[in-house]
C-alpha cells in the first residue's frame, strides 16, 4: 500500500519538475539573440539553425504553458487537501451551482436567440414590404423615341454604383418613364360615364418580356398607337376597355378633368391590343432574389391601373398629346441585395444608402444635366423604420430577462448561503487544526474553476435546446412558429462564453471571498431569530428611494428624445431595483402573518384541535419564527419569481390591447377605404350590400392653414356623419369625459364643433365660446377676375362640448410651441358645404364595421374586388399577432421567463427544504427517538413552507401589479396617444399561480419525505 505522504511528496516533484520543464523552454526561446549572435559566429553549424527553427514552430505554445504555470502556481498549495475536501463537500458545490447554471442558461438563451432573430430579422421585416429598392425618379425630361436615352440614363448609375464598389450589392436595374393620364369610359353596372385615372407607361425591353409572357387577354403592342391595358379586375368589370378598342388619352390641364374632354391639344387616341389582368399577375421577379414584387407597386401604380407599351412607342405616343411637349418623368429602380446588409451594424448599412442615395442624385444632376431629381429611397426607410423595431425588440427582451437574470444571480447568493454554514464550519476545523489560509484559498480557487467549468457547459447546453424553442414562440407557452429557426453561429457563441465566464467569475470570486473570512468553531451553534441584517441597515428603503430617484429621472420631459437610450441604462434598471426594494419592504410582515396564521391554528376546542392536527401546524409555523432569517431570504426569491411570473401575463395581454387599439385609433374603423369617391353611390350601396359589412360611415378631413408672419395656426378638422358614427367607428371610454353618443348629440348644427380640451384652454376658451377660424380657401371662379383661385377666408363656429383623443384625428397633442398652434376639431361633416377648399386639401374616408366573427382579411379582399385600391384594415396594423415579429419576440421573453420562474421556484423550496433538513437532522432523530410519527414529522415539515408559499403567492402577485404597471410604462415608449389599459386575465393568473404554488411544494414535499423515511443513525450522521 503506498503511504499517503510519499504520494504527496510525489506529485510535488512530478509538478516541480514539469515547471522546471516549461521554464527551461522559456529560456530557450527567449534567448534567440544570443543563438543569433552564434549563428552569425558559426555560420557553417547546422546545429543552431535548426534550434532556431524549433523554436520558432513551438513558440505559439508559450501562452499555454504561461497559463500552466499560473495554474501550478496558484493550485500547488492545495492538492494535498484537495480529495478529503472535495469528497466532503461536493453535494455542497452541486447546490451552490444550480444558481450559476441557471445564470449561464439564461445569458445563453437571450444572446442564441437575440443573434439568431437578428441574422434574419430584416428579411422577416421587409415580408409585408415589397419595395426593397432605391428608385431614381427624374421629372421633366423630354422623352426620346430611342433606346439610347435609356442606356446613357441607366450608364450614370452603374458608374456611380462601381465608383461605390457596391456592383455585388445592386442585383437588377430597370427603367421606365410615365405620364400622368386619364380616360373617359362607361361603366356597364353603375350604368354611368366616369374618368379613371389611366397613366401611360414607357417600358424597356426586359419589363415588356414580363408582361408579354403574362399577357391575359390579346397580344403586346408591335405599332404606332397600340397599348397594352393594365387593370385591376374591377376597373376592367367597371369600364368598356376591351382588346381592340379604342380609348382616348386625356392630360389635366385643371383641377377639373372635365376641361381636358373639349381640348384637343390635351388628347390623343390608342388601341388596347391585349389586358393584363393585375389580380391574376404574378410578382416580377428579381435577378438573385427569391422575393417579388407586384407590378403594380414596381411601376407606382396609385390606383393599380395604365396602359404600358414598349419604350419607343409610348414616347410616340406622349408627343402625339400637344400639351405634354413630349415630356414625363423617368423612374430607375435599383434593387438592392437584402441579404448583403449587416443588420448587426444598422448604423452602417443606413449610412451606407443615405451615400448612394446622395451620390446617385449628384451623378444625375451634374454628368446628365436633369434639374429635377429625386431620390425614393424606399429600402432605406425601412431600414430606418426597422432599426426603431428592433430597438424595440430588444428593450421586450431586455425588460423581461433582465430581472430573470437578476433573479438567477440571487438564487446562486442564495443557494450559497444556505450550504455556507456547512461549508465554513468545515474549513474553520480545517484552519484550527493547522492548514494555511493559502491552502484553503488555492483550494477553493480550485474547487471554483472545476465547477465553474462545470456550470458553463451545463448551462450552454442548457440554453441551446430553451433557445431554439423560444424562436418558435407564438403565443403563451405556445411554440408553432415555423418561420425563424435557430442559428449558432461564431458571434454569438463568442457573445454567449464571454458573458457566462464573466458572470461565473464575478460569482465564483464573490464565494471565494466570503468563505475565507476568519470564523470560530463557537459561531455555528446560533440560530437567527431575527429578520436578516440587510433590514437592520433599511436596505429596502435605499433600494425603493433609488428606484424612485431614477424611475424620476426617466420620466423627465427633457429625456423624451432619448427614450430608445434611457430604456436600457435608466427606465429598466429603475424597474428592478424598484420591484426589489418593494418585495424587501413586503418581507418584513413575514412575521406579523405567521403570527396570524398561528392565531387561526389555535382553536379552543381541544377535540377540533386534536381531529385537524392544529398542534403539529401550530408547531411547524412557530419555527419560521426560530429560523426567520433563513425563511425571509426564501420569501424574497418566491416573491420575486412570483411577480415575475404575474408580469409576464399581464403584460402581453396589455400589450395586445395596447397594439390593437392603437391600431384601430390609427385606422378608425375595422376597414377603410381612403380617398373613396364619395360621389359614387352606387358604390358604396355595393360595398353596403355585402353581407358580412354591418355598416359603413363617411368621414371627410381637412387641415385649415392660418399663417400671419412668423406665427402658425393649423385647425384639423374631422367631419363624420353623426347618424352613422357611433355604430361604425372605434371610440374608446377614456377619450372623453363623456360618452360617444353624448358628444354626438352637440353636433346638430353645421358650426357647433367639438374641440381638443388641452389645446384649446391653451387659446382661453371652453364649451359655448364662439372661435373664428381662418384658412386659406379655394374658389376656380376666381382665377379669372383674381388671377389665382386662392384667398383668406374664415368661419365662426362654436366650441359644444371636449374630448381627449379621437382616432385618425389627434396623433399629438401641441400645447408648448408658441409660434405654431395645432387645434383638433370634429364636426357634423355639413360643415365642408361652409368651407371653400380644393379637392386636394380634403381627403375622404369611408368607414367599415365588420360583423362579428367575420375574417377582416377575407371582406378586405372582397371590397378590394369592388373598390380597388386603399384598402386598409386594421388587421395589418396589429403588430402583435400570430407569426409576426414582434409577437415572436415578446412571446419568446415572456415564455422564457415562465419556464425560468417554474424551474426556480421549484428549486428554490427543494434546495431550501434539503439544507434545513440536513440542519436539522439531530433534532429530527430526537423526535423520531421520543416516538414522534413520520406523518407528523411530514405534517410539522409542510406546514413551514406551505405557511411561506401562501405568503410569497399573496406577496408576488401585489408585487408583479406593480411591475407590470411600470413595464408597460416602459415598452409603449414610442406612442403615448392613445393611453395604454392595464388588462388583467384572472384566468391564466389563477392558473399559472396555482402551477408555480404546486411545483414549489412538490420541490418541498420530495426532501421532506426522504428526511422522514431515514433511519435515526443515519439522521445523526447527517447532523455531525
Amino acid at each position: 500500500m503506498i503511504n499517503p505522504i510519499d504520494e504527496t511528496k510525489a506529485r510535488k516533484v512530478f509538478l516541480k519538475s514539469l515547471f522546471i520543464i516549461t521554464r527551461t523552454f522559456y529560456y530557450k526561446i527567449f534567448q534567440y539573440s544570443k543563438i543569433k549572435q552564434k549563428i552569425e559566429t558559426r555560420k557553417n553549424n547546422i546545429k543552431y539553425i535548426i534550434g532556431v527553427l524549433i523554436s520558432l514552430v513551438f513558440i505559439w505554445l508559450i501562452p499555454f504553458l504561461l497559463l500552466l504555470d499560473f495554474l501550478l502556481i496558484l493550485f500547488l498549495p492545495s492538492l494535498h487537501i484537495f480529495k478529503p475536501m472535495f469528497k466532503a463537500g461536493w453535494k455542497f458545490n452541486l447546490i451552490t451551482t444550480v444558481g450559476v447554471v441557471l445564470a449561464v442558461s439564461i445569458i445563453s438563451q437571450y444572446v442564441f436567440f437575440i443573434y439568431s432573430y437578428q441574422y434574419q430579422a430584416f428579411e422577416l421585416y421587409l415580408e409585408d414590404e415589397p419595395r426593397t429598392f432605391i428608385q431614381a425618379q427624374i421629372d421633366s425630361v423630354y422623352i426620346q423615341p430611342s433606346y439610347t436615352q435609356t442606356y446613357l440614363i441607366d450608364r450614370i448609375a452603374d458608374i456611380t454604383i462601381q465608383e461605390m464598389n457596391l456592383t455585388n450589392n445592386i442585383l437588377q436595374r430597370d427603367l421606365f418613364f410615365k405620364r400622368g393620364t386619364f380616360t373617359s369610359t362607361y361603366d356597364p353596372i353603375a350604368k354611368q360615364t366616369y374618368l379613371p385615372n389611366l397613366p401611360l407607361v414607357g417600358l424597356t425591353d426586359r419589363l415588356s418580356l414580363f408582361l408579354s409572357n403574362h399577357l391575359t387577354q390579346g397580344r403586346f403592342p408591335e405599332n404606332n398607337g397600340e397599348v397594352l391595358a393594365f387593370l385591376t379586375s374591377n376597373s376592367y368589370n367597371h369600364s368598356t376597355i376591351r382588346v381592340n378598342s379604342t380609348i382616348s388619352l386625356y392630360i389635366p390641364i385643371s383641377l377639373l378633368k372635365q376641361a381636358s374632354l373639349s381640348a384637343p391639344q390635351a388628347q390623343t387616341e390608342v388601341t388596347v391590343t391585349g389586358i393584363v389582368i393585375a389580380d391574376n399577375l404574378t410578382d416580377f421577379s428579381v435577378i438573385g432574389s427569391n422575393k417579388g414584387i407586384p407590378f403594380d407597386v414596381f411601376l407606382n401604380l396609385y390606383e393599380g391601373n395604365a396602359v404600358l407599351a414598349p419604350w419607343i412607342i409610348a414616347a410616340r405616343i406622349l408627343s402625339s398629346i400637344q400639351l405634354t411637349y413630349g415630356f414625363a418623368s423617368i423612374y430607375e429602380n435599383l434593387f438592392y441585395d437584402i441579404g448583403t446588409i449587416d443588420t448587426f451594424n444598422l448604423d452602417g448599412e443606413i449610412s451606407k444608402l443615405k451615400e448612394l442615395a446622395i451620390n446617385l442624385k449628384d451623378s444625375y444632376l451634374q454628368m446628365g444635366g436633369y434639374t429635377g431629381v429625386d431620390i425614393n429611397s424606399y429600402l432605406l426607410t425601412a431600414l430606418e423604420e426597422f432599426k426603431a423595431e428592433y430597438n424595440l425588440y430588444q428593450i421586450f427582451m431586455f425588460a423581461f430577462l433582465a430581472p430573470i437574470i437578476v433573479l438567477t444571480l440571487i438564487l446562486t447568493i442564495y443557494a450559497a448561503n444556505l450550504v455556507r454554514k456547512k461549508r465554513e464550519r468545515q474549513l474553520t476545523i480545517l484552519t484550527e487544526r493547522g492548514t494555511t489560509k493559502i491552502e484553503i484559498g488555492s483550494y477553493l480557487a480550485l474547487e471554483s474553476l472545476i465547477f465553474g467549468i462545470i456550470a458553463l457547459f451545463l448551462g450552454i447546453a442548457l440554453g441551446i435546446p430553451i433557445s431554439a424553442l423560444l424562436t418558435k414562440s407564438t403565443g403563451f407557452l405556445s411554440f408553432s412558429n415555423q418561420t425563424s429557426s435557430l442559428q449558432l453561429k461564431i458571434p454569438s457563441l463568442s457573445q454567449a462564453l464571454f458573458g457566462s465566464l464573466l458572470v461565473i467569475f464575478i460569482i465564483q470570486t464573490f464565494n471565494v471571498i466570503t468563505l475565507l473570512k476568519t470564523r470560530s468553531i463557537e459561531d455555528y451553534g446560533k440560530v437567527e431569530k431575527t429578520l436578516p441584517n440587510f433590514y437592520r441597515y433599511y436596505v429596502d428603503i435605499i433600494f425603493i428611494s433609488t428606484g424612485a430617484i431614477l424611475w424620476f429621472i426617466y420620466q423627465l420631459p427633457v429625456l423624451s428624445g432619448f427614450r430608445d437610450k434611457t430604456t436600457k441604462s435608466i427606465g429598466i434598471p429603475a424597474m428592478i431595483v424598484l420591484l426589489f426594494g418593494v418585495v424587501l419592504l413586503i418581507q418584513r410582515l413575514l412575521p406579523l402573518f405567521s403570527k396570524f396564521i398561528l392565531k387561526i391554528t389555535q382553536f379552543p376546542n381541544d377535540k377540533v384541535r386534536k381531529k385537524l392536527r392544529l398542534d403539529i401546524f401550530s408547531l411547524g409555523i412557530k419555527e419560521i419564527t426560530r429560523y426567520q432569517s433563513s425563511f425571509v431570504r426564501s420569501s424574497v426569491i418566491l416573491s420575486l419569481s412570483f411577480a415575475i411570473v404575474v408580469s409576464a401575463i399581464i403584460v402581453p395581454a396589455s400589450y395586445q390591447r395596447f397594439n390593437t387599439d392603437g391600431a384601430y385609433y390609427d385606422l378608425g374603423a375595422d376597414i377603410v377605404i381612403e380617398n373613396f369617391p364619395l360621389e359614387n353611390k352606387f358604390l358604396i350601396g355595393e360595398i353596403e350590400n355585402l353581407t358580412e359589412i354591418q355598416s359603413t360611415c363617411v368621414v371627410k378631413y381637412a387641415a385649415l392653414s392660418d399663417v400671419s408672419g412668423d406665427y402658425a395656426i393649423t385647425h384639423a378638422i374631422l367631419g363624420i356623419e353623426v347618424n352613422k358614427f357611433a355604430q361604425t367607428a372605434f371610440f374608446r371610454e377614456d377619450f372623453s369625459d363623456y360618452s360617444l353618443e353624448e358628444l354626438l348629440s352637440l353636433l346638430s348644427d353645421d358650426t357647433t364643433l367639438l374641440a381638443q380640451e388641452d389645446e384649446i384652454k391653451i387659446i382661453n376658451k371652453g364649451v359655448g365660446d364662439s372661435l373664428i377660424l381662418g384658412y386659406r380657401a379655394y374658389n376656380e371662379t376666381r382665377r379669372e377676375t383674381d388671377g389665382s383661385p386662392f384667398y383668406r377666408s374664415n368661419i365662426t363656429v362654436e366650441i359644444a362640448g371636449l374630448f381627449k383623443y379621437w382616432p385618425v384625428l389627434v396623433k399629438e397633442i401641441s400645447t408648448t410651441n408658441v409660434l405654431s398652434i395645432l387645434n383638433h376639431f370634429v364636426a357634423n361633416i355639413s360643415i365642408f358645404n361652409k368651407l371653400e377648399l380644393s379637392p386636394f386639401e380634403i381627403t375622404d374616408y369611408l368607414l367599415i364595421k365588420v360583423n362579428q366573427g367575420e375574417d377582416i382579411e377575407e371582406v378586405t379582399k372582397k371590397i378590394k374586388t369592388v373598390a380597388g385600391s386603399n384598402v386598409d384594415n386594421v388587421y395589418s396594423k396589429i403588430f402583435v399577432r400570430e407569426g409576426s415579429a414582434r409577437s415572436s419576440i415578446l412571446y419568446s421573453a415572456i415564455n422564457s421567463t415562465l419556464i425560468m420562474s417554474f424551474t426556480i421556484n421549484s428549486l428554490i423550496i427543494a434546495l431550501y427544504a434539503s439544507v434545513q433538513l440536513i440542519e436539522r437532522s439531530r433534532e429530527i432523530a430526537t423526535m423520531k427517538a421520543i416516538g414522534v410519527s413520520k406523518t407528523q414529522l411530514l405534517l410539522l415539515f409542510l406546514s413551514e413552507y406551505a405557511t411561506l408559499l401562501i405568503f410569497s403567492t399573496i406577496m408576488g402577485l401585489l408585487s408583479g401589479l406593480f411591475s407590470s404597471w411600470m413595464l408597460m410604462n416602459i415598452i409603449t415608449i414610442n406612442r403615448s396617444i392613445p393611453p395604454f389599459i392595464m388588462k388583467f386575465p384572472a384566468f391564466y393568473i389563477a392558473l399559472v399561480a396555482i402551477i408555480l404554488f404546486l411545483t414549489a411544494f412538490i420541490g418541498a414535499l420530495i426532501p421532506s419525505l426522504t428526511a422522514t423515511n431515514k433511519n435515526i443513525g443515519t439522521d445523526l450522521r447527517q447532523s455531525s
